[in-house]
């Protein structure tokens, strides 16, 4: 009973981001009963159906003949995720405008140390000032309206996380199509930071307060293999297998 009430309360709740709510998803789901295993998941899913990570986790699960081995062995590949963040610091410039708060982007800045990092505050949400918090060890900080920084792209390189990379898009927070555009037309760098845990094959429900934004907008995509070309992304996201009924979950929810 214990760990329903962890998936019901995992499932409602929005203050963390993909990894953080992959990484307790999956020790809940360690804990669920077998034939109580696709109804965690489905739960889990419909309250957040724009966390690629999820997804992933689900495939595991589902397609286990050891649920717990799977979750541990998710969790392993989750923390390794981290790395994308060294691959990215040598292109990024000294002055970086985000969107919202990626735990992934704050250890790429980490390991930058730019000289300045400029945050849109990301409404609804507010998510910019703890993105500031947590940077401002490392760079100095600008906090500014959203619509302020699209309109006036202060800074020489834009850089995002994402909840998800289908084989057509990044979903990320809201006003990150806009943004990425702006940086288009402005000449602007574009840049993904992720895991290997965000790609899904297929494309997902994106809810208010998400948005997906065209693969081909981006100069470049991180993943821990590296800084990639979009195509070579939406291949690998298109190779990633997804057990068939969550692929039908797609298209329900």
């Amino acid at each position: 009973m214990a760990a329903w009430d962890g998936i019901e309360a995992l499932a409602r709740d929005r203050t963390m981001g993909a990894a953080e709510t992959a990484d307790r998803a999956a020790r809940l789901l360690a804990e669920i009963a077998r034939d109580e295993l696709v109804d965690a998941v489905e739960a889990l899913l419909a309250g957040h159906p724009s966390m690629g990570p999820l997804w992933r986790l689900a495939h595991a699960a589902l397609t286990s003949k050891d649920p717990v081995s799977a979750a541990e062995g998710f969790r392993r590949e989750l923390a390794g995720d981290s790395t994308a963040a060294f691959a990215l610091s040598p292109a990024l410039p000294g002055r970086i405008l985000t969107i919202s708060f990626s735990q992934t982007v704050v250890e790429a800045l980490r390991v930058r140390k730019p000289r300045t990092v400029v945050c849109m505050e990301s409404r609804p949400g507010g998510e910019g000032l703890s993105m500031a918090g947590m940077v401002s060890a490392y760079s100095d900080v600008e906090v500014i309206d959203d619509d302020r920084a699209i309109g006036e792209l202060p800074a020489e390189a834009v850089l995002i996380g994402a909840d998800a990379i289908t084989p057509t898009a990044v979903i990320n927070k809201v006003k990150s199509l806009e943004l990425v555009q702006a940086a288009v037309a402005g000449n602007v760098p574009r840049y993904v930071v992720a895991g290997n845990l965000k790609l899904v094959p297929c494309e997902l429900p994106v809810p208010e307060p998400f948005q997906a934004v065209p693969l081909e907008l981006f100069t470049g995509i991180t993943l821990p293999a590296g800084l990639l070309q979009p195509p070579v992304v939406a291949e690998r996201a298109a190779a990633v297998p997804m057990h068939p009924a969550l692929r039908a979950l797609t298209e329900q929810l």
